[in-house]
């Protein structure tokens, strides 16, 4: 099977278009991130968050979104979410991600993951500057 990197244009049209492969996905982003779902589709409606695809010509593996920051005059891509089925399958397509991100003007890629992500990711040259600590009250 063979699978690509598909980034969804934020318009109301090509999110439409494409609906049926990414809402789906943010069920699963709602249990984990504790998130609503409605405030998640919010984000993508408004093109706040932008989401991509690993798709294999006719159904989707998994979701990923994204958002963008400025830092001075660098413009950081932050993964945001990431979730999908049979990683090991398509984790090969990280640098196509890369390389639209770059392409669309980032010089920083951000992942915002879990742990068990930084194995792959500090094998491709990411490394760890910040820790994110979380206390439940």
């Amino acid at each position: 099977m063979t699978f690509a990197f598909v980034p969804i244009p934020t318009t109301p049209g090509d999110l439409l278009a494409w609906r049926e492969h990414w809402f789906p996905w943010l069920a699963d982003i709602s249990r984990r991130s504790k998130e609503p779902v409605a405030d998640l589709l919010r984000a993508v409606l408004s093109g706040y968050t932008q989401i991509a695809l690993v798709f294999d010509g006719e159904k989707s593996h998994a979701l990923i979104g994204m958002q963008y920051r400025k830092r001075g005059d660098e413009l950081i891509g932050e993964i945001i979410w990431l979730t999908g089925k049979g990683m090991r399958d398509w984790q090969h397509l990280l640098p196509q991600m890369e390389k639209y991100l770059k392409d669309i003007g980032c010089s920083v890629i951000r992942p915002i993951c879990r742990p068990g992500w930084s194995r792959l990711l500090k094998q491709r040259g990411y490394k760890v500057t910040h820790y994110t600590l979380e206390h439940k009250l």
